[in-house]
Parts: C-alpha cells; structure tokens; sequence
C-alpha cells in the first residue's frame, strides 16, 4: 500500500496537520473521513458545514493533479460562507490510500468521482460539480457515467492533452527514488521555462506547493499514465451547464485546447480571470455563485 494510513472509513472533527478552521468561514464546523472507493482505494473527504443554511445546492469541489488545499484556501473561505463543501482529494494525491501497481488513469480517476458522488448520496441536480486540471479533466471524460448527474459543472481550466515533453517522461520514469534532488530542478524548469512568473506567478507558486506534497510515487505514475491522453472523442456527447474558467496570461496550460473544448461542449460558458490569483479568490466565487444563479433561473422557466 502506499500510505500508512490505516484503511477504516473514518469521521473526525480535527485533522493533526491542517487547522481546517484556517479554510472556512468563520463557525464553520467539518469533518474529514476517508471513503471506500473501491479495489482497496481510499480517498480523503473533508466536508465543510456553513454556520447559516444557505444555498441548498451543495458544492463539490475536486483539486488537479497533486494540488493542496493551500491553494483553494481563499476559495474554500468564500465558498463556506452559504454551501455545504465536500473537498475531495483523488487517488494521486498522498492522503489516498491505494494498493501498489494501482491504475492511475483519466478514466480511474473520473470513476473513482463518480463513486465518491454515490457515497455522498447526492442527488440529481442538487449539487455543483467543482474540478480543477486533472480532475476537471476526468469529470468531463466520464460525464455520461454519473447517475446523478450535477446542476452544472464548473471546470477551471480542463486539460484537453497533457504537455509533457518527451524528454521529460523519461527522467520521470526512473526519478521517484532520487525525487528530493530533482524536485529543485523540476521547479527551475517550471520558473524558467513554463510559467509566466512575471503575469501569473501564482501558478509557479501552485506548482511548488504541489511538488512539496506530492508523493513521488504516486506521481510519477499519474504523469506516465496521463501523458498519451485526450479528451476530444469525449465532447460530443456532452449536453450540460458548463462554467469553464481560464487565466489567459498563464503559460502553463493550453488556452487553444480550452477554447476548442468550450466550443465542443454544448452549454458551456467561458470565464476568463486572466491568472491564478484572481482565479483562487473571492472574484471566482462571485463569478460562480451568478452564474449559479443563472443557471438554476433559465432551468425554471
């Protein structure tokens, strides 16, 4: 296995790293639990319970690859103000608990999302769907498979492809063991090469964040199975409200690749907050709650 964490589905008001209280509003209470998905593959769920009963919709939000709650704070602070939250982190993430060899593709990951929705017992049209990269990615590719399906989706930045050089794979391959000494070298890549540090800093500091937590196993796994990826014979299908999120001035993704998609997925609306500092910000929340709003007035008429 690789986590130590033992395999028991459990609730707790406290989690020994993180002051969840730091992530919310204020007299928000929480719990967090680790979920049976399935195949001996737990997934961390810290649920969120505002103070006030607010919105009767429910939000689901799902980090991208590696990603921590560190960089959805401000979110998350807004977002606790009037929904229940449930933060989902996926099977790459080093809270899971996975058996070694285990699948770590697009596919995976969007039916491991699928199975958390079951488990949470949410309902048809009662809850916003929340992904970011990775799992925005793996929401659209298994849309189809939701029983329950979302009041719509909001996807920050859905990967059409995933852009790893040819080199680069091969140094992944075989750097899990050596990871604290190529973790440095990663991040000068990333700062001179693949973000836009002067515009969008926030990204790199994503990034960074995101290779600190990251346990290399499980990461180089992800990458090599995402690689040879692509989403577009999974558009056509796709009939539901999309909020669709991009930063312009960051470099790191394919914005072409994201236009297309917005054109190829029937309902969707484009939102561009031009970096990742307004994007994980009070400003995303806002643009999110109206367009919200929006959706659930035209399902009424």
């Amino acid at each position: 296995m690789r986590s130590k964490n033992k395999g028991n589905t459990q609730t707790t008001s406290k989690n020994k790293k993180e002051n969840l209280s730091d992530f919310c509003a204020p007299e928000t209470s929480f719990s967090v639990r680790m979920i049976h998905i399935s195949n001996r593959v737990f997934l961390r769920v810290v649920t969120f319970y505002p103070k006030l009963k607010g919105e009767s919709l429910h939000v689901v939000l799902i980090p991208g690859l590696v990603s921590v709650m560190l960089t959805f704070k401000n979110i998350l602070k807004e977002l606790t103000k009037d929904f229940v939250v449930y933060y989902v982190e996926t099977r790459e993430k080093s809270s899971s608990i996975v058996p070694d060899k285990s699948d770590y593709h697009v596919e995976s990951i969007g039916r491991d999302i699928i199975a958390v929705i079951s488990h949470l017992d949410l309902k048809e049209n009662k809850y916003i769907l929340c992904g970011t990269s990775l799992s925005a990615t793996a929401i659209i590719d298994r849309f189809n498979e939701f029983k329950a399906q979302p009041r719509c989706m909001v996807l920050l930045e859905p990967n059409a492809i995933f852009d790893y050089p040819r080199w680069s794979l091969f140094i992944i391959r075989y750097s899990a063991p050596l990871y604290r000494f190529i973790k440095p070298i990663a991040k000068w890549y990333l700062r001179n090469f693949r973000v836009n540090t002067e515009e969008d800093n926030e990204m790199y500091e994503i990034n960074c964040r995101a290779l600190d937590a990251a346990d290399p196993f499980k990461l180089r796994d992800v990458v090599l199975s995402i690689a040879s990826y692509q989403i577009w014979d999974r558009l056509s299908s796709i009939n539901s409200p999309a909020l669709i999120v991009c930063a312009s001035k960051d470099t790191f993704h394919r914005h072409d690749d994201i236009a297309k998609l917005v054109s190829m997925i029937k309902g969707s609306t484009y939102c561009d907050l031009e970096t990742h500092k307004r994007i994980h910000s009070w400003e995303f929340v806002d643009r999110m709650r109206n367009y919200i709003g929006r959706n659930s007035y035209e399902q009424q008429q």
